[in-house]
């Protein structure tokens, strides 16, 4: 990824990325989590190694011990996990990882019942593929929606004379696309049946 070869330094580019900005992902904005351009842990892993994933996870893992303000893992419980989640988790990218994380700050993902427990955050781990799924989904949709009224818009404007192209300007400069196109469809509508029933 272009982005991580202008960056030599892994612990550098993931300091974009730290635990306490989380919120600041994955609150308002949240679908450029998942189609941002952020890279996945895979390709962190071939650009700077498997070690510094391994660290960011770790920091993830404890900034979640700390929000549950229980029972902490050891650093070797942590760290096992971190390894686990590497394994499960590399075609996520890091916005959607945080994410994962963000949801059980959320409540989104259930509780933790004496600290985090690990078989409950790589069994989570496993459904949030359906997660990821839903939201890709809708983000895929509304583009569409998005592309086909873009179409639907030029596809009118190449049907004008320059007359009517000269009127839609003036009309879109002062209402906008959308109303100047009704107008414009409108008035279209008044034509015809002028032309029809003479009216």
């Amino acid at each position: 990824m272009a982005v991580l070869a202008e960056h030599p330094k892994g612990a550098e580019y993931l300091s974009k990325f730290k635990a306490e900005d989380m919120a600041r992902y994955c609150r308002g904005a949240l679908d450029r989590c998942f189609v941002g351009s952020a890279p996945t842990l895979n390709d962190l892993c071939e650009a700077y190694g498997e070690n510094i994933c391994v660290v960011w996870l770790s920091g993830l893992i404890y900034d979640l011990n700390n929000f549950v303000g229980q029972r902490q893992q050891t650093p070797q419980q942590s760290d096992a996990l971190a390894w686990m989640l590497l394994d499960e988790a590399k075609q996520y990218k890091l916005t959607e990882v945080m994410y994962f994380f963000y949801r059980y700050k959320m409540g989104l993902q259930g509780e933790f019942y004496g600290g985090v427990n690990s078989h409950k955050v790589l069994s989570d781990l496993k459904k949030f593929k359906e997660v990821q799924g839903e939201h890709l989904c809708r983000i895929y949709k509304q583009q569409e929606e998005e592309q086909r009224e873009l179409e639907r818009i030029q596809t009118k404007r190449n049907k004008m004379s320059y007359d009517t192209y000269l009127w839609y300007t003036a009309w879109s400069a002062i209402y906008g696309d959308e109303k100047a196109l009704d107008a414009l469809e409108a008035a279209h509508v008044a034509c015809m049946a002028r032309e029809k029933w003479g009216v």
